[in-house]
């Protein structure tokens, strides 16, 4: 974890690993700040055997790690957290009481909105492939879901943000449209034609406005854009054969100025 704590319990030699996030733990208090801040990813990643070892082991807490197993054979998530929290008195009272009342609520919720919520946050550790993951988890049970099309709609539009940041254009493509075929929605639209350019050829990206009837004036002009960032990167180097680490840097200002155009919405 990236902050600074004031640990009260002992710090570990030998870090916990927390595989969702690719991230590692030194202290209960680093998994308590991990509990309070990142409450959708409180899953089998971390509330497992090797955790409950981990701090009999490393910190020394034994009647922690028993309650820990004790509250894994229940198969108590509340139970398991609180006596995180407990252990160190991370929380005040008032602040506990929050936590357990929010932690409960989300416990209560639909899987699919746990499941999103998980994927969101992943995709801002950059986990992006686990999350994706998820995100199809969530598709898969589409027909059988209730949470309404909408949701699904913006699950899509979700999942073309994590494909996006893997290079993975053309998939992220293929989610905006279906989750625009889904709701109609304006900004998914926009999204969608301003990605088109970065892996079609400008005849398929001609023969693609066509078939979806886009306003060719509009769509042309962020064809343009997008060969004035090209441009940008072949006046760097004047030489006509371009090492796979030069494209690579050239891809990847493409990929910014797109996530930067489309900020805020994925």
């Amino acid at each position: 974890m990236s902050s600074y704590y004031l640990c009260r319990t002992e710090c570990a030699e030998k870090p916990f690993y927390i595989e969702s996030i690719g991230k590692n733990i030194y202290s209960l208090e680093e998994l308590c700040y991990y509990f309070g801040q990142y409450i959708y990813l409180i899953d089998e990643s971390v509330m497992n055997l090797e955790l409950c070892k981990w701090t009999g082991s490393e910190l020394g807490l034994e009647k922690l790690k028993n309650r820990l197993m004790r509250a894994l054979e229940r198969e108590n998530p509340e139970e398991f957290v609180l006596a995180v929290f407990q252990e160190c008195g991370y929380l005040g009272r008032q602040e506990l009481k929050l936590f357990q009342e929010q932690f409960a609520e989300i416990l209560m919720e639909p899987e699919e909105v746990r499941r999103k919520m998980k994927a969101d946050y992943l995709v801002e550790f950059g986990r992006y492939v686990i999350a994706l993951q998820e995100y199809e988890k969530i598709l898969s049970g589409q027909k059988r879901g209730k949470m309404g099309m909408q949701f699904y709609a913006v699950v899509q539009e979700n999942m073309a943000a994590a494909y996006a940041r893997l290079f993975e254009f053309e998939e992220a493509a293929r989610c905006l449209w279906e989750s625009y075929q889904t709701m109609k929605s304006k900004k998914v639209y926009e999204k969608y034609l301003r990605i088109l350019p970065l892996f079609l050829s400008e005849k398929k990206y001609q023969e693609r406005l066509e078939q979806i009837r886009a306003d060719r004036k509009g769509a042309m002009e962020l064809w343009e854009d997008s060969q004035s960032i090209i441009q940008e990167g072949m006046e760097d180097d004047e030489k006509e054969t371009r090492s796979q680490e030069q494209w690579r840097q050239l891809t990847d200002h493409m990929k910014t100025e797109y996530l930067r155009n489309t900020a805020g919405g994925m």
